[in-house]
């Protein structure tokens, strides 16, 4: 079996070279693990009060084209629509933000994964369009990881999502590849898709970053691959991509081997 490249990703690089004692660096740290949890909460706390005053909204739209059906003439009618499209683009939106502050602020069980079981449960049949293309997806025999099944199966979720949406093939084929190293696992996810620009790698994992418009046929939010990052991180990992346009992409993720 073909190895993978992939790149570790270091630590916060503004504590690198720098003049501080041990320490300092640990009430420095700390101080950041305090802030980026306070950040987190906010984001919650603020997505899930939004869902009110949005659905309200909603649901008055909704009311007044059921009520003045009829009276209503073309540009009034379209003015309607242009407003629910954008506030059910906004639902969409702050659905997705909240699982992402989700990820920081509920407490996952973490045990032993199987990560066989973890990929039957990830429910890649309810994907949007899988049941109107032709869709192969093979893996080798993945390993038993420590973990949360939950947070796994939603990452190989999105990640399968993704191989089937941005791909244009009459056949999509998806392989998930394993690679042993001596430090953890590498688990690769391999699409024949329509690639991404190396200049994108690192953009793409940053939430709300989308390469393609929904005028384009892309729908999405732009923040499934934020949420697989946030899913490595929590399991001591990273993921990374590797991708040519036209030539399909390779998302790998790095598990350590151990609990940590």
């Amino acid at each position: 079996m073909d190895k993978i490249q992939t790149r570790m990703i270091d630590g916060p690089a503004a504590l690198n070279g720098s003049d501080h004692t041990d320490n300092e660096l640990a009430v420095i740290q700390k101080k950041m693990d305090e802030l980026i949890k306070e950040i987190n909460q906010f984001t919650y706390i603020i997505t899930h009060d939004l869902q009110a005053p949005l659905r309200m909204v909603t649901g008055f739209l909704e009311l007044l084209e059921k009520k003045y059906a009829g009276k209503l003439d073309a540009g009034a009618k379209q003015y309607i629509d242009y407003a629910m499209k954008g506030s059910l683009k906004m639902k969409e939106l702050v659905f997705d933000l909240l699982d992402y502050s989700r990820l920081s602020s509920v407490t996952y069980e973490f045990g032993e994964a199987d990560l066989n079981e973890v990929l039957n449960t990830a429910n890649v049949k309810s994907i949007p369009g899988f049941d109107h293309k032709k869709i192969i997806i093979t893996h080798d025999d993945l390993p038993i990881v420590w973990g949360s099944c939950k947070l796994l199966a939603q990452l190989f979720s999105e990640l399968i999502s993704n191989a089937i949406k941005f791909n244009n093939n009459a056949t999509i084929e998806i392989c998930i590849e394993v690679n042993r190293t001596d430090r953890g696992w590498k688990i690769a996810v391999i699409d024949n898709g329509i690639g991404i620009d190396p200049a994108y790698f690192d953009k793409i994992f940053q939430v709300f970053r989308k390469l393609h418009t929904d005028e384009a046929g892309y729908k999405g939010s732009g923040i499934g691959l934020a949420i697989c990052k946030k899913i490595a991180e929590l399991h001591n990992g990273t993921i990374e991509v590797l991708s040519q346009p036209g030539k399909g992409s390779t998302f790998t993720l790095f598990i350590p081997d151990k609990k940590l």
